[in-house]
């Protein structure tokens, strides 16, 4: 967990959240997001809670109000996604980040600013589909481009920060056709017992990869089976039974569900 304080009027947001992270005091205001947008082709604004508030827009009218707000609700490929935490509202307060990509260990991301985007409310039952999740990292991608000052960015589920051009090139890899942001959107760790184990898989197929130990002495190369395997197990959508898995060293593993929301993943 990072070290770093949090403000009074610091505001949790949604853990399924994709966070852009700005320097402290840099946060788009409203009239920010709504230039951007208006730069991007594919994305409008579906609802702006403070165009539809009649007191604020009298208020406005008579020059007693900013244009200003703390949310918008933005429209992509037919799905809508949350804007939180728009300058001068209240700050989000980041996630705890446990994995970093391209960031180092030295910068406090819970000291700096950030907005957040989740999908609406009628996307709940739906927030962990490839489409909705391929919807949400593109929104991001072109907000990442069309707003000033994103620094990096973080995957809640996961936990994982990465830096804008990490972040950038994973995801269009995958938007233009490539393989699932295996290495961006889940993170990985050696447990206890010297299993590598990925960590924001259960998001999306309901249980977490545990490669056994002698799969695990190389880390890098235990990390490049759990990505391949991963991007073999999303179009399933979940693991209900044993199968078998070919490496590219040529090796078969044995893959199956296990206690605790697992993946067993060990030699033959």
């Amino acid at each position: 967990m990072l070290k770093g304080s949090v403000e009074a009027n610091d505001r949790p947001a949604p853990v399924d959240a994709l966070f852009l992270i700005f320097d402290r005091d840099r946060r788009p205001q409203r009239s920010d997001l709504i230039d951007a947008i208006s730069t991007i082709q594919d994305t409008s604004i579906s609802h702006d809670p403070f165009e539809r508030d009649a007191l604020h827009r009298q208020a406005r009218e008579a020059g007693a109000v900013r244009r200003d707000g703390t949310w918008l609700e933005l429209l992509k490929w037919g799905m809508t996604f949350d804007c939180l935490g728009l300058a001068p509202g209240p700050k989000l307060a980041l996630p705890p980040v446990r994995h970093r990509l391209s960031i180092s260990s030295d910068i406090d991301l819970a000291s700096q600013d950030t907005i957040a985007l989740t999908p609406g409310p009628h996307l709940a039952d739906a927030s962990n589909s490839i489409p909705v999740v391929r919807a949400l990292l593109d929104t991001a991608m072109d907000l990442t481009k069309a707003l000033e000052g994103v620094e990096s960015l973080c995957w809640g589920p996961s936990g994982s920060a990465m830096s804008r051009s990490v972040f950038t090139s994973l995801a269009s890899s995958w938007i233009e056709g490539g393989p699932f942001p295996a290495l961006g959107l889940i993170g990985y760790y050696l447990d206890r017992e010297g299993r590598l184990r990925s960590d924001g898989l259960q998001w999306f197929l309901g249980r977490e990869l545990a490669l056994s130990p002698d799969l695990s002495r190389d880390r890098n190369a235990a990390t490049r089976i759990a990505i391949r395997l991963i991007n073999e197990l999303m179009p399933l959508g979940r693991l209900d039974q044993e199968t078998r898995f070919i490496c590219d060293e040529g090796e078969e593993l044995f893959v199956a569900p296990a206690p605790e929301h697992l993946i067993e993943v060990r030699k033959m």
